[in-house]
């Protein structure tokens, strides 16, 4: 079986991991989109690539696999148990899987170092990109339907620290953070910098309505 084909399955395999939250299956597609993207503007082998798109569609699978007993920073750990299991279903190589379970150990931001190979930071930059722009403010309003939209009170801190206190002081407190410094790839910055341009553009437009000023 060729790389193209185990990537066709394996985008039908990981539905059974839908949660149904934030980090579903189509937030592992967007992902996967996403580094698909970056791919394009890197000098990198077939191994390499395969490597990157099969890691964007396994690094949150642990995390709709959790359970009531499982600490969900673990994830990573649970993601790469599971993605070698499935990966040796389709015969890939041992090298192979190691280098995935290493880009899906890696692949949150609070990971890096200074040791990341070029393979982590595609797919760090790509996960990063679904926190960004239009897609990432749907997600911040569908994630706990109890957070109020908006407190008009409460200033948005300077610094996130975890917990927003409504869906509007998390954009400006986490998702406006994004800016394309952040980012490794010179491709991730550029999309960065739209989707942050959107997202700025937003907040403007939604303190104007609130405010009653359009």
């Amino acid at each position: 079986m060729n790389y193209k084909e185990i990537i066709f399955d394996l985008k039908k395999d990981i539905r059974i991991y839908n949660s149904g939250s934030s980090h579903d299956y189509y937030h592992l597609i967007r992902v996967f989109n996403n580094a698909v993207n970056i791919c394009k503007e890197i000098e990198l082998t077939e191994d390499e690539e395969f490597i990157v798109l099969v890691s964007a569609l396994l690094h949150d699978i642990g995390k709709n696999s959790v359970n009531d007993s499982t600490k969900m920073d673990e994830h990573e750990e649970k993601s790469s148990l599971l993605a070698k299991r499935i990966l040796s279903k389709y015969h890939v190589s041992e090298k192979i899987i190691v280098m995935v379970e290493n880009c899906i150990m890696n692949h949150r931001a609070s990971k890096m170092t200074k040791n990341d190979n070029i393979l982590v930071h595609i797919l760090r930059d790509a996960d990063k990109l679904d926190a960004l722009g239009a897609i990432a403010i749907a997600r911040t309003f569908s994630y706990d339907s109890s957070r109020p939209i908006y407190l008009p009170e409460d200033v948005p801190k300077n610094k996130y620290d975890g917990v927003s206190n409504s869906s509007f002081n998390h954009i400006v407190e986490k998702v406006l953070k994004l800016t394309p410094e952040v980012f490794y790839t010179e491709s991730a910055k550029r999309i960065a910098k739209g989707r942050l341009d959107y997202a700025r553009n937003y907040v403007t437009e939604f303190l104007c309505e609130w405010n009653g000023e359009r």
